[in-house]
């Protein structure tokens, strides 16, 4: 696959071209999610991207502003050509209001295990419109396990995470999103890990892409 990318230095030298595709995925992605969710709730969601990141992981909290206090984090395992996991985090507040718009128990407190069934489908939905871009778009054969939900502190979750994976995962692609349910903005992350074979096979389809325009503006 190449060689894989081991540091920072390496990592802040992608091309415009590179951090734009990575991002314009993520946007369809969770763009394209926005159907199934609007099924599910019955109602019009619009979803956006509000920024995109490629960081080392001792970076994610900083850079997305959780800190270390209880969070809903839903994960997959991503699986065939890649390896790695998606994150998909909500503060107590946004998991709370995301219960309150989209179930039935509008008006009452957060509950893990009464709505553990709310955040996976939605993370599920998530995860997998981000995992059919990925094929559309780079033509990468992937797919997701069943979603686990926890409630636990950030940190918990990322290194139970970690300690899953087979190879060490040293970068994330953190993607912020807002959802606009019922007239209420929703934010949440969503974190890509993927192990450093991983990450490079992405980014070599996506410089196929590059080297395939530059072949055809020459013809």
């Amino acid at each position: 696959m190449g060689q894989e990318i081991r540091n920072l230095s390496e990592l802040r030298n992608l091309s415009d071209f590179e951090y734009g595709a990575l991002k314009e995925i993520g946007n369809i992605g969770v763009g394209n999610s926005a159907t199934s969710l609007s099924r599910l709730v019955h109602n019009s969601v619009q979803t956006r991207i509000l920024n995109t990141r490629l960081e080392l992981i001792e970076n994610v909290p900083k850079v997305t502003g959780i800190s270390d206090f209880p969070f809903v984090g839903t994960f997959v395992h991503i699986e065939k050509e890649l390896n790695g996991y998606i994150l998909v985090f909500f503060s107590e507040d946004s998991a709370r209001a995301l219960c309150q718009t989209l179930s039935v128990n509008e008006g009452k407190n957060l509950s893990l295990e009464t709505n553990k069934p709310l955040f996976e489908e939605v993370s599920h939905i998530l995860a997998g419109t981000f995992i059919s871009t990925l094929d559309n778009f780079l033509h990468i054969d992937a797919s997701i396990s069943t979603p686990y939900t926890a409630y636990d502190m950030f940190s918990s979750i990322l290194n139970y995470v970690l300690t899953e994976m087979s190879c060490k995962a040293d970068f994330a692609l953190i993607f912020d999103a807002e959802f606009l349910v019922k007239e209420k903005k929703i934010n949440g992350n969503f974190v890509t890990l993927l192990d450093p074979a991983s990450l490079d096979y992405v980014l070599k389809k996506v410089n196929d892409i590059i080297n395939g325009m530059d072949i055809n503006y020459m013809d």
